[in-house]
């Protein structure tokens, strides 16, 4: 029965613009997941208890999104990435860092957890991990394996362990009009229409146009009891 119910809502979700390659099963019993149309989920663990995915998003299979609250349009996130691993699943300042001493006793142990958010046109590739906390900023990228425990500013190319800034995809003026110009709000179709291999070309047709068609993507929001539009 559960298999044809999963079944059932795979089907629906497809029909709808959007893949959930998992299924229901993918989400935690307390997940909520909003997808933009043409979000692509492969078979992903998602345990954060609310988190956004933007259009035209994909995340490739094997990954896991925990202390995560959204991630933007536009990213490519490859095989095997851990979006928001917890800082402090064990104490470090108490006698043991084992769990025994907070699992049926009186003492808590509740670590304050932070979400990690994923900015627009961010490419992850495969095997990074990001911890909770991090701010991915738009347009950046993360090299495989890497695992960043600070902040990305927009449009950086980080690599290594602990992440260090290699270097930005473009100079700090065409990074400020990229980011001013909010290209992922407009509408996809449009813009392929425009000079999308020479961002300079992009930015100075894009900058005098004056009426520019924005975006209208559909949600739909997903749970363990089923899916509905929004």
């Amino acid at each position: 029965m559960k298999y044809f119910k999963n079944l059932y809502w795979k089907g629906w979700i497809r029909k709808r613009g959007c893949k959930l390659a998992g299924g229901l099963p993918s989400l935690s019993k307390k997940s909520r997941l909003v997808l933009e149309a043409s979000a692509e989920l492969g078979r992903v663990s998602i345990v954060s208890h609310s988190l956004s995915v933007g259009a035209h998003t994909y995340i490739r299979s094997g990954g896991v999104l925990e202390v995560v609250s959204s991630i933007g349009r536009y990213c490519s996130i490859g095989v095997d990435v851990f979006i928001g691993q917890e800082k402090a699943t064990h104490p470090a300042d108490w006698v043991s860092s084992h769990p025994f001493q907070f699992t049926d006793t009186t003492h808590r142990y509740d670590p304050e957890l932070k979400p990690a958010t994923i900015g627009h046109d961010v490419w992850i590739g495969r095997g990074a991990m990001v911890l909770e906390g991090v701010n991915v900023g738009t347009g950046a990228i993360i090299a495989t394996r890497a695992l960043v425990t600070r902040d990305v500013p927009p449009y950086a190319i980080v690599a290594g362990v602990p992440a260090k800034v290699i270097r930005y995809r473009h100079s700090p003026e065409l990074i400020e009009r990229l980011l001013a110009s909010q290209w992922w709000e407009l509408d996809c179709e449009w813009l392929k229409g425009l000079p999308l291999d020479c961002p300079q070309a992009f930015l100075d047709q894009l900058e005098q146009l004056k009426d520019k068609p924005q975006a209208d993507y559909a949600r739909l929001e997903i749970s363990r009891k089923g899916a509905k539009a929004l």
